[in-house]
């Protein structure tokens, strides 16, 4: 009974560890979000550079082990994009481009979404004072309001948070025309003069360096289709 327990609890971490984002990965969030910000149309005169932040990937994480298709009611004031996909684990690249292309349907002039489309996620990417994000996901076998069993979610919490009622994302103007005081002009995004933020990629930063093959991963179904959801 004892070799049983065992090997039980030793499956269960396993699967932890194949779930968490590696440092790779949190980079290559952080890097698109900035790149993403650095390319709106029309230029932000105000756009802060994104970095991660552990605090949110902390409560991001939380929530995504909770496997529920529906914003977390208890983040506080934080903003939040959700993306779900039908693979063993997510792909960020995929995520955050598929938030960011919801450009398509944002009207900057009138600050409105097209009708019947979808552009939250897209406002959250490019919210010109969001300059922290951290995300975290999770393989669930089944997620509370979606039908489709084993599926990967992926969640990201936003400081301070976007989509604030009757507000434009960013101010419109010359790149880093109106930088805060402290900021420097970087890749046309206005950057902390004390460079500031977690240094995600970097193994000093923490946190899992790769991902390792965990036993759900044998029995996942594979589908190039993604969801999105305000």
């Amino acid at each position: 009974m004892l070799c049983r327990s065992a090997v039980f609890l030793l499956v269960l971490v396993a699967v932890e560890v194949s779930w968490a984002l590696t440092e790779k990965e949190k980079s290559t969030i952080v890097q698109l979000h900035n790149t993403y910000r650095s390319r709106v149309s029309p230029s932000a005169a105000d756009m802060l550079k994104m970095e991660w932040d552990t605090t949110l990937e902390n409560i991001a994480k939380a929530y995504a082990k909770k496997c529920i298709w529906a914003h977390n009611p208890d983040r506080g004031r934080r903003g939040e994009n959700l993306f779900l996909i039908s693979t063993p684990t997510v792909n960020v690249d995929i995520a955050v481009e598929d938030w960011y292309k919801e450009n398509r349907n944002y009207n900057f002039a009138t600050s409105a979404c097209a009708d019947k489309q979808m552009c939250g996620h897209y406002t959250q990417v490019v919210w010109a004072t969001s300059n922290r994000v951290g995300c975290g996901d999770n393989f669930c076998e089944k997620v509370e309001g979606i039908e489709e069993p084993n599926v990967s979610l992926l969640v990201c919490n936003y400081e301070p948070p976007g989509n604030v009622r009757g507000r434009k994302p960013y101010t419109e103007g010359p790149p880093c025309s109106k930088c805060p005081a402290n900021h420097r002009c970087v890749n046309l995004l206005c950057e902390r003069e004390d460079g500031g933020g977690t240094q995600v990629g970097d193994p000093q930063a923490g946190g899992t360096p790769g991902r390792k093959a965990g036993p759900l991963a044998l029995f996942a179904v594979i589908l190039s289709t993604y969801l999105s959801s305000l």
